[in-house]
């Protein structure tokens, strides 16, 4: 369902993300573990779209995500992809679906 092949991500000089392969299979459970500042925020936003990597690819469902639009990366988040903020930014006066639609950093996403 998501095959990376190549992601490289920069920040002005530093890189971020070097030479990522990854595949997702539908239905598969992945988790993104590593310390702050690894890239692990970097690698989920080029996986959804976010961002839009500097070399490689992200292909979603045979897609290539970075080739596509504003518009198109936008629809395929709001049709597929779900984001939950990280601990501490969840607000509790929203419902966890709230929550979710406002957030980023753990992502689903479905086919």
């Amino acid at each position: 369902m998501i095959e990376i092949r190549g992601l490289e991500k920069y920040f002005g000089a530093l890189q971020v993300l070097k030479g990522i392969d990854l595949d997702v299979a539908k239905g598969e459970v992945l988790s993104v573990i590593g310390a702050s500042g690894s890239g692990k925020s970097t690698l989920l936003h080029c996986m959804s779209g976010v961002l839009v990597p500097d070399q490689g690819e992200v292909l979603f469902d045979g897609h290539d995500v970075a080739t596509m639009g504003d518009a198109e990366r936008s629809r395929l988040r709001l049709e597929h992809f779900g984001f939950i903020f990280q601990d501490g930014q969840l607000l509790p006066e929203l419902t966890a679906t709230e929550n979710l639609l406002r957030g980023e950093c753990i992502l689903s996403f479905s086919g």
